[in-house]
């Protein structure tokens, strides 16, 4: 059974969530010629038990696309938790909007509009949960800014993390040379205890230790 194989079985057992969940699904691909491209169900599941295990009060996503990793971690984590993303697009962040009121969680989201570098800098406190779903040439910067933003016990999670491939093979692709210097990173900081699972396009999952 070939990694594709296996993905497949897996994502069939978790299956596509419920209704609001798979509106998501169906708005992100709507939503691919503005850039979103949602993550599959077994990664969901993956962001669900992270959230489940860690109870994390305070989460942050870089590149939440139309909310479907959003609803994917409501279903494990408390009602008071809150959530705060960082999306460039206005059409996206609108369409984000449109599913958090959908679900009645907008209360408890924060939206922040612009460039994720630019944002960052300006967010002050510690996060429990960071996940990393972005402009992949960025996402060294994104971890460094993570670890400012994490203290030990805090998760931080990178999606793509394969990058179809281009990895493994070392192709000159757009994005991939961001990839190899941020698994460089987590796997060199002593600070964090990482490990790369290979859902999909592959999820790193780093626990700051330190």
């Amino acid at each position: 059974m070939g990694h594709e194989d296996a993905s497949e079985y897996v994502e069939h057992l978790v299956g596509k969530g419920d209704a609001s969940i798979s509106r998501a699904f169906k708005k992100s691909l709507e939503m691919r010629p503005y850039g979103v491209v949602p993550i599959d169900p077994s990664r969901g599941r993956l962001l669900e038990l992270v959230a489940r295990i860690r109870s994390p009060k305070r989460i942050l996503e870089i590149g939440p696309g139309v909310g479907y990793s959003a609803l994917w971690f409501f279903q494990g984590i408390a009602r008071d938790s809150r959530l705060e993303v960082i999306e460039v697009n206005s059409h996206v962040a609108t369409e984000f909007e449109k599913t958090m009121k959908h679900v009645g969680r907008r209360g408890k989201v924060t939206i922040h509009h612009g460039n994720a570098l630019k944002i960052l800098p300006k967010l002050k406190g510690y996060f429990d949960c960071i996940f990393i779903d972005a402009d992949k040439d960025e996402y060294p910067d994104y971890l460094r800014h993570s670890m400012r933003l994490t203290r030990a016990g805090s998760i931080i999670l990178a999606d793509n993390l394969f990058w179809h491939g281009s990895v493994l093979s070392r192709k000159n692709r757009e994005g991939t040379r961001g990839i190899m210097q941020y698994t460089k990173m987590i796997f060199r900081d002593k600070r964090l205890c990482s490990l790369i699972i290979p859902l999909g396009d592959g999820v790193g999952i780093s626990l700051r230790v330190k």
